[in-house]
C-alpha cells in the first residue's frame, strides 16, 4: 500500500476536529458512540440484501457514509456511497460483496476509533 492509499483509507483527525471546532474530548465521545453503534448498523445493511429492502440497504449506507465523512475516512466512504447507491438503483448483484469489503477495509480503521475514544478517559 502506498502512502497515498495510507492516507485515503485512514481516519484524518484534521478533518474530524474540524467538525467540533478542535474540541478532542467531544471528538472522542463521537468515536465511542461510532463504536457502540457500528455493529448495529452493518446487521441493518446485512439484513437489507437477502430481503431486497433497497430502502434500509440505502438509509444504512448512506449513514456508514456520512459517519465515515465525519472523520475524513475518504476510501471507505467511497464503498459506502457505492453501496448507498446500490440500494437507490435496486441493483444489489454485488451488495454483499461490496459490504464485506466495507468490512474487511473497517478491521484497519476500528483500532484508530478505539484509540481516539480512548482519549475521554484521560
Amino acid at each position: 500500500m502506498t502512502g497515498s492509499e495510507k492516507a485515503k483509507k485512514d481516519m484524518d483527525l484534521g478533518i474530524a476536529l474540524s467538525h467540533v471546532d478542535g474540541d478532542r474530548q467531544l471528538l472522542a465521545e463521537l468515536a465511542e458512540l461510532f463504536l457502540q453503534d457500528y455493529p448495529r448498523l452493518l446487521e441493518e445493511i446485512r439484513d437489507s440484501i437477502p430481503k431486497a429492502d433497497f430502502a434500509t440497504l440505502e438509509r444504512g449506507a448512506h449513514t456508514l457514509k456520512g459517519r465515515l465523512a465525519f472523520f475524513g475516512i475518504q476510501r471507505i466512504r467511497q464503498m459506502a456511497m457505492a453501496l448507498e447507491e446500490m440500494g437507490k438503483t435496486h441493483d444489489i448483484a454485488h451488495a454483499g460483496q461490496s459490504l464485506v469489503a466495507i468490512q474487511n477495509e473497517m478491521e484497519g480503521i476500528l483500532p484508530e476509533f478505539v484509540s481516539l475514544s480512548r482519549e475521554q478517559n484521560k
